[in-house]
């Protein structure tokens, strides 16, 4: 009897030895979902799957995130409105400005001319990431981090004619994505026509002729999802790609201090070291297009330059409205222009 009654003692005061010693135990893990459009063999799924190691790692194994890809948890749209409701507690994805016009931002045109300007404007601290975590507060929405994409461009199926002259007709329809408003305006002002394709029904259109390109595109997304149809790429940085690590507020609210640490430092770390790979990541595809037979036209600085001053001469005062006028006296005074 004396043994018997020994042992629940014992195990009473281990357990609470084990829980002062522990402040993060696996009594209080916590199981989050992070959802990315991307399929498994992407690098932002491997960023993804490298933010949950981190995480569970400084947690303690406090936290377990369970990592979503191929967009299993809906589309871009769909996933960004569930992690508004706190349904979704993760994201790894463009964000989507059917809820706030103004985070159409994130792919003003020619608001980046290349990594070093969207580097200064899409870290934190710069002044696109500043105006849309401002915008996410109001959705309860938290910026964590961003997996730099690359510079943007446009895929064809089709050689355009002159796809180095602002000024030209192309005669060629490139899709933009539903809402697109920034893009419609400047695949106009480039000589082009415009067609709204959802992603979902993309592949099939441009296969068949539907449309002759996209825009909206990167390298590396072009040889995931488009090599055997892609004749030509223009990198004419029209827009600086990212996918933003987006958490639920209230979901992060709710995590220990020593968790939201957890999380913030590995978000950190690994923008970081994405940020200082990711034009070496962008060379790298723009060979792997090469090496398919894809025809890739680079614009020079020179017509980079000249290309971004007719768009924010022309375009800009049109969608003006998409981010507001403090917003784009705020982007202006970055970028320098009066």
């Amino acid at each position: 009897m004396k043994l018997l009654h020994r042992i629940p003692t014992f195990s009473a005061v281990a357990l609470a030895s084990a829980l002062a010693l522990s402040p993060l135990t696996a009594l209080s893990a916590e199981t989050l979902r992070l959802s990315a459009i991307e399929p498994p063999t992407s690098t932002v799924v491997a960023f993804a799957n490298a933010f949950s190691a981190r995480v569970r790692q400084y947690s303690q194994d406090s936290i377990d995130i369970k990592v979503y890809p191929s967009s299993q948890l809906g589309d871009w749209v769909e996933v960004h409105e569930q992690v508004m409701e706190g349904t979704i507690d993760l994201a790894l994805q463009p964000l989507s400005n059917s809820f706030n016009e103004v985070l159409a931002l994130q792919w003003f045109p020619y608001a980046a001319l290349d990594f070093e300007s969207g580097r200064d404007a899409f870290s934190e601290g710069g002044v696109v990431h500043e105006i849309i975590n401002e915008a996410l507060a109001e959705q309860d929405i938290k910026i964590l981090g961003a997996f730099v994409s690359g510079m943007g461009g446009i895929v064809y199926t089709r050689p355009a004619p002159a796809p180095r002259d602002p000024n030209a007709s192309q005669g060629l329809k490139i899709r933009v994505w539903p809402g697109g408003t920034t893009h419609q305006e400047l695949l106009k002002r480039l000589g082009y026509q415009t067609a709204p394709i959802p992603w979902s029904d993309l592949y099939t259109a441009m296969q068949t002729g539907v449309v002759d390109g996209a825009i909206g595109a990167t390298p590396e997304l072009v040889m995931n999802n488009f090599a055997d149809i892609a004749k030509m790429w223009v990198q004419n940085n029209d827009h600086f790609e990212v996918s933003f690590l987006a958490v639920n507020k209230g979901r992060f609210d709710s995590l220990s201090r020593e968790q939201q640490q957890a999380i913030r430092r590995a978000a950190t770390e690994l923008s970081a070291e994405r940020f200082a790979t990711a034009e070496q990541e962008h060379e790298k595809f723009l060979q792997q297009m090469r090496d398919k037979g894809i025809e890739v036209v680079e614009l020079d600085k020179s017509e980079l330059e000249s290309v971004a001053r007719v768009v924010r001469a022309d375009v800009w005062p049109k969608i003006e409205d998409e981010i507001g006028a403090i917003n784009m006296a705020r982007l202006k005074l970055s970028l320098g222009i009066r």
